[in-house]
């Protein structure tokens, strides 16, 4: 029998525990809670620290694993964690120089918003470091926001290949004041968010042939609508879409096709669409981008950081995305400074662009005002019928306020006409009904599998869509190409910029000079068509879902090519969207489109014309699959600074605390990571995606709009009913054209 004195065992343990601590926060462990540098606090990571603890001192680990849980704690498990963070608590007790932990805990806490008192309070305690200390570690940090932006800049102005582009959105936030008072109103700040995205592709001089640049002049007005080849390239992207949404939804096509079909349609950049990217963001700028002066201060200073130079020229401009605000913003200050000496000077260090997240939005903002009446929730076969029946009750409002949740009503929608367009192409009229495939279908291989359902969906959509014609813009091709066209009349004696009289030899530099002088001096009045027709046409149902099958289509196809990367499909996408910009009044994103098929038709040296194109995307996580619009991640980030300057309540005090916040935003992404913490996923219950294309399907077919020849007049009066709503969009389209299509990169606003 082995008699022990407990307390002699006591005071053998404190021995250990005495030495290993000792040890370990001795200077020359070189542990890593002495290091609390900007990278060490990004590589931390709990098994690093579980490994040095268990190495360093497996006495104090074993007796508060004992003091934590009877069995020993796994990685994976919460209990490991408080383990270590005591260990470290106690270790900080001894040495204040092991302190990275008590960091990252100060700096969490500033990320959400807690005072400094709060921070000091902890502090006292033991869990955090003192405010003070994290002030001075963040402000150290802000030279690291663009340090690697910078040493590309001089790789660029070295000759490097490797480039980048600038990204930014307005950031406004209100500030309410505690109590509100005749002094005290409501603080309205407007500021400006920047980020920077390292270009993913490199164009190489062998993937492109050089090409002469063009003028305004020389890009004629049928390169801003789809031509023949390019509505032959849509058949391709919209079998891909049509066939990966029969086998979502259709269960004997799932079975078949679901571990056969492609996810991701091939396109010239596939190999680059699953790679992560590079972006850093740069902090908040003291710039309301409404105000031309202070977009022109924001410039050169962005000019003389980031734009690459020799001896103070430009060796080559870098692209300045945003919405079309911001794209326009940009143009009004490089107009202003157009009369300046030098090209730095005149601010030609940019070419902005439109990005494509907005340019969704609004083309649904477009198909919502052709389609959606919040009248028509007693006619079936209404998009707000179906938001009705489904209970999608996110969907209301503004649709920039609930993009996604329109958005995943038109795609139902969507996905149960091609649902109804298939089973009536095999004479069915049930979702249960079996297809009747070819026989010997189960023998095929792969390959001929794909082809068949290929083949089927093409030749749905050849009808469906394309009408069976080979051209869907013909009429507009035919009034956009023949200058005698009435819509033409004004524009067509271009001479050198100016609009000269058909009848002298005046000229004008704007339309309505022009017009004032023909008909005053001349007796000339030219009638135009209207946009819509006065006479009184019946609607009918069958033409409404037609129209809005194209539409929706389309915006899904622009959806799906900015998740695959695909930067080609994207620009392309522009030519369609601008007809429909047209006809439903969209003024300011109309002009975009013209501006982006201007910049990718021939206006830009052809390897900037690639870099436009192919680099319109970030890659968070990896994946083909996986990419999303760079205005989409200023969005972002845009939430995100908001929430970490919850704790700063005035715009000197957010301006001065500006370039922490993305400091302090990957800080707390980054502990989520190593903490596996995970996003809230709610408490209602959604209904399946699928259970509502099935019984939008369902509801679809028992109506029986497309297989009688009986049509159902359309009531809602409020709503289009075009088939082929092209055949529409000419009215002001030319003229709009040439008043807007750029004279060069750099000077876009419009020519009266």
């Amino acid at each position: 029998m082995v008699i022990c004195n407990p307390k002699e065992v006591v005071m053998g343990a404190v021995k250990i525990i005495k030495k290993e601590s000792a040890l370990i926060c001795k200077g020359e462990s070189q542990s890593m809670l002495h290091k609390k540098d900007f990278k060490d606090v990004f590589k931390f990571s709990w098994e690093h620290l579980y490994r040095e603890i268990l190495k360093f001192c497996p006495g104090l680990l074993s007796i508060l694993t004992a003091a934590t849980s009877e069995t020993p704690p796994n990685l994976s498990n919460k209990g490991l964690r408080h383990i270590l963070v005591a260990s470290a608590v106690l270790l900080h007790g001894r040495n204040q120089l092991m302190s990275l932990i008590h960091y990252i805990i100060g700096l969490i806490m500033s990320h959400g918003g807690c005072t400094l008192k709060t921070i000091e309070r902890l502090c006292n305690i033991g869990l955090s470091v003192h405010p003070s200390s994290i002030n001075k570690k963040l402000s150290d940090w802000e030279n690291f926001l663009d340090s690697e932006i910078s040493i590309l800049k001089q790789s660029w102005e070295n000759g490097s290949d490797i480039k980048y582009q600038l990204v930014g959105d307005n950031w406004d936030k209100n500030i309410l004041p505690s109590y509100r008072t005749s002094q005290q109103q409501t603080v309205s700040l407007h500021l400006f968010n920047l980020i920077a995205v390292v270009d993913r592709v490199i164009p190489q001089p062998d993937s492109f042939v050089t090409k002469a640049i063009k003028t305004a002049e020389e890009i004629e007005l049928t390169q801003y609508i789809p031509s023949v080849e390019e509505q032959n390239q849509l058949m391709t992207e919209f079998t891909f879409l049509y066939a990966t949404s029969i086998i979502e939804n259709h269960p004997q096509l799932n079975k078949h096709f679901k571990n056969v079909y492609p996810v991701h349609l091939d396109h010239s950049c596939s190999q680059y669409a699953g790679t992560k990217t590079c972006q850093y963001p740069l902090g908040l700028y003291d710039c309301n981008e409404n105000k031309t002066q202070e977009v022109i201060r924001l410039m050169k200073e962005l000019t003389n950081k980031y734009v690459p130079t020799k001896d103070g020229e430009i060796i080559e401009p870098i692209f300045f995305g945003g919405d079309r605000l911001t794209d326009e913003r940009i143009q009004c200050a490089q107009t202003a400074m157009s009369n300046a000496s030098s090209a730095k000077e005149r601010l030609e260090g940019f070419i902005s662009k439109i990005e494509d997240f907005h340019r969704l939005m609004n083309f649904l903002e477009a198909i919502f005002k052709l389609t959606y009446c919040t009248k028509s929730s007693y006619e079936q076969g209404t998009v707000y019928y179906y938001r009705n029946i489904l209970n999608l009750r996110n969907v209301k409002g503004n649709v920039k306020n609930s993009y996604r949740a329109y958005k995943m009503l038109y795609y139902t929608i969507l996905d149960a006409l091609f649902m109804v367009f298939f089973l009536l192409h095999f004479g069915l009229d049930k979702i249960e009904d079996e297809l009747p495939l070819p026989v010997g279908f189960e023998t095929f291989t792969q390959p001929a599998k794909i082809r068949w359902l290929n083949n089927t969906c093409s030749s749905i959509l050849k009808e469906r869509f394309f009408d069976s014609s080979s051209d869907l813009f013909s009429k507009l091709r035919e009034g956009l190409g023949n200058s005698d066209h009435p819509e033409n009349y004004w524009i067509s004696n271009n001479k050198d910029g100016r609009l000269q009289c058909h009848f002298c030899n005046k000229t004008y530099a704007y339309v309505g000079s022009l017009k004032s002088h023909e008909k005053d001096i001349h007796s000339v009045h030219i009638d135009v068509p209207k946009g819509r027709s006065t006479q009184k046409s019946v609607k009918t149902m069958e033409d409404h879902l037609y129209m809005l099958f194209k539409l929706v289509l389309l915006h899904k196809n622009l959806d799906s090519a900015v998740d695959m990367g695909d930067g080609e499909r994207c620009v392309r996408s522009a030519k369609y969207e601008l007809p429909v910009y047209n006809l439903t009044n969209k003024t300011k994103y109309m002009i975009g489109s013209i501006h982006l098929t201007s910049l990718t038709s021939g206006m830009l040296p052809s390897d900037q014309e690639k870099r436009l194109i192919n680099n319109r995307f970030i890659n968070l996580q990896g994946g083909k699959n996986n990419n999303m619009a760079l205005d989409e991640y200023v969005e972002m980030v845009n939430r995100d600074s908001k929430v970490a300057c919850s704790g700063h309540q005035t715009k000197e005090s957010i301006l001065s605390h500006s370039k922490e916040y993305p400091h302090l935003i990957n800080i707390s992404k980054h502990f989520d990571s190593v903490s596996e913490v995970r996003k809230r996923k709610g408490f209602h219950h959604l209904p399946s995606y699928k259970e509502d294309v099935n019984k939008v399907t369902k509801d679809l077919l028992q109506m029986k709009i497309f297989s009688e020849n009986v049509s159902r007049e359309l009531k809602s009066k409020s709503i289009a009913a075009d088939r082929n709503l092209f055949d529409k969009c000419l009215p002001r389209l030319s003229t709009m054209i040439y008043r807007h299509r750029p004279s060069g990169p750099f000077h876009r606003l419009r020519n009266q």
